[in-house]
């Protein structure tokens, strides 16, 4: 598989690699040691995906692409010149080396300014992972609240199917202390099926009723089973 533009996090993995010279977005310069020894192995007949993944490069990250050219590239530098070939391409690629420039400049090289670079962006591929999982948590908090909502309209509609057809006696729905059983019966019922989702408190708002009512209902609830 092709792989396009690496990540900030992706850079920041890829540079704890003691094989990577360098990396940026669109390209990864690899060490002459690591660059020898593949053309060693590859040679030997290893395969090229096999090899990366055991120096500690994460393939799918790389690409399928990407390795297949880096195949073809080191391939020929070695048919061509040897291993010298490679040490010359290991050369030419190499961004760490201090510059005189870099010593004018106070003597600070690109391979210190790029640990700084690279600090921020695995700081800012951190706040990214961390924005994208809470967004991921209010999806499925959103999600849960439809599904509450939902069987809670259930519960609604079950109580008023049970008063239109009688299923209930009308004066047991019409007289007050009977009709507050019944509602801290469903309130009950609801804690069991939501154990951990809803409270008491929301669904005491939710049916009209109080606490104290409910927690009398369940202390009247526990002394009946017992006798």
């Amino acid at each position: 598989m092709a792989r396009g533009r690496l990540s900030p996090l992706e850079i920041a993995v890829l540079k704890r690699n003691p094989y990577v010279e360098d990396v940026n977005a669109m390209r990864i310069m690899y060490t002459y040691k690591f660059k020898c020894m593949f053309v060693e192995r590859y040679l030997a007949g290893e395969r090229p995906v096999d090899i990366f993944r055991q120096a500690g490069f994460d393939v799918s990250v790389l690409g399928e692409k990407r390795i297949e050219r880096a195949t073809a590239r080191w391939k020929a530098l070695y048919e061509g010149n040897g291993v010298e070939g490679l040490r010359g391409a290991a050369r030419k690629n190499d961004e760490n080396m201090p510059s005189v420039a870099d010593k004018k400049s106070g003597g600070k090289s690109k391979a210190a300014k790029n640990a700084v670079v690279d600090e921020y962006a695995l700081k800012l591929a951190t706040q990214e992972n961390r924005i994208s999982h809470l967004e991921k948590m209010v999806l499925d908090m959103t999600s849960r609240l439809k599904v509450l909502e939902k069987q809670l309209a259930e519960f609604a509609v079950k109580l008023d199917l049970l008063a239109e057809h009688g299923s209930v006696d009308e004066d047991y729905m019409l007289n007050r202390s009977h009709g507050n059983i019944y509602l801290y019966e469903l309130i009950y019922e609801a804690m069991g099926k939501f154990a951990g989702r809803l409270s008491v408190n929301s669904l005491c708002e939710i049916f009209h009723v109080s606490r104290q009512g409910y927690y009398r209902y369940l202390k009247q609830r526990s002394m009946a089973r017992e006798m």
